[in-house]
């Protein structure tokens, strides 16, 4: 195969991972309004949970997707470029949409103007907009890790010490409650590799080297285990406590982790085998440059649908959530493309 199709195959990978993933996030969201809120001996509530714990990919997807293209050594990004072109316009976007999501309860008359919730709602962001402010955190780093990632045996030091630190170590001191061993953990301080940093790497390492057939088999039979893992898990400490549990949820915990690197192994070596044709590479590319907005855009439509009464707990959730997710992936789209014509609004939405 030729440079220029591996390529062509790469990009189209890509394009697809990022849809696939802005897509989970929205499944997610819908069946996690639910969670919160069923009875947790209900059959509502399990099908809830088992949705949730198929999901928990999205995001840790698009940590990994963006690390595969910003520490690409062929991306020539200079510490200039982080501080006069990525922060600033991911600065932007969310003072934007945070000042949408905190003036939107106040026009639609749910809630009166309080200069204190609105401020605190208006810098602190919706519940989802925390990305964003991950996402700096990792721009402001990027030079760093684009050192580290140049050299192969660094990278794999770099990711080994982020699995130890910011995966397993942590979540044991949480799940058997040892707080003097999460007390001990802490103070190596090994900051750099606590975080999403960990993924940033991992999807410019799993995207850039080769891995052998029995490395998938064994990553793809580790994300298995990783969502039944968090189902069985999440159910049983829910139940135990008498409420809904989220520690099993965490999107920097074992489980969570290797069912984000099983997406990501499917798509780098099956989807990229697939022979798109052209009419399919133009909607994948569109799809594509509309993800992160339907990311930012999505719960408005979640909230509008909610007072319109359609919500997941009023109907049967195994199919009420992906239809839900369908209809408000849809609208999103819409809503992104449309804003992505108009000159202005594209550069602050």
């Amino acid at each position: 195969m030729d440079d220029r199709m591996i390529s062509k195959n790469r990009v189209v990978y890509a394009d697809v991972l990022k849809i696939f993933a802005s897509f989970s996030v929205v499944f997610l969201h819908v069946a996690a309004g639910g969670w919160g809120s069923a009875d947790i001996v209900s059959y509502e509530w399990k099908v809830f949970n088992i949705y949730d714990s198929m999901l928990r990919f999205g995001v840790p997807v698009f940590v990994m997707a963006s690390g595969m293209f910003l520490l690409r050594p062929v991306k020539n990004i200079s510490i200039g470029d982080i501080y006069k072109k990525y922060i600033p316009r991911i600065v932007i976007c969310f003072l934007s949409w945070s000042f949408l999501y905190a003036i939107y309860p106040v026009v639609s008359g749910k809630m009166q103007f309080e200069q204190e919730k609105f401020l605190r709602e208006f810098i602190f962001g919706h519940y989802h907009m925390w990305y964003l402010y991950m996402i700096v955190g990792l721009y402001i780093i990027t030079p760093i890790l684009r050192k580290i990632v140049q050299d192969k045996k660094s990278s794999e030091y770099f990711i080994i010490l982020s699995v130890v630190f910011a995966f397993v170590l942590p979540f044991a001191a949480k799940v058997f409650q040892l707080k003097d061993f999460e007390m001990f953990v802490r103070k190596f301080e090994v900051s750099m590799v606590l975080g999403y940093s960990g993924y940033f790497v991992l999807g410019y390492y799993m995207d850039t080297y080769e891995l052998k057939s029995a490395a998938r088999k064994i990553i793809y039979a580790a994300g298995i285990i990783g969502v039944a893992a968090t189902a069985v898990f999440t159910s049983m400490i829910s139940l135990k406590s008498g409420k809904a549990d989220g520690m099993f949820y965490s999107y920097l915990s074992p489980n969570v982790l290797v069912c984000s690197m099983a997406v990501f192994v499917f798509f780098r070596y099956s989807v990229s085998k697939i022979n798109f044709g052209t009419k399919s590479l133009r909607a994948a590319g569109v799809l594509s440059a509309c993800s992160f907005r339907i990311y930012l855009v999505h719960d408005f439509f979640n909230m509008f649908l909610y007072e319109w009464g359609i919500s997941a707990m009023n109907y049967n959730p195994a199919i009420s959530v992906p239809v839900i997710a369908a209809l408000v992936f849809a609208l999103s789209f819409i809503t992104s493309y449309i804003i992505g014509k108009i000159p202005f609004l594209n550069k602050i939405l």
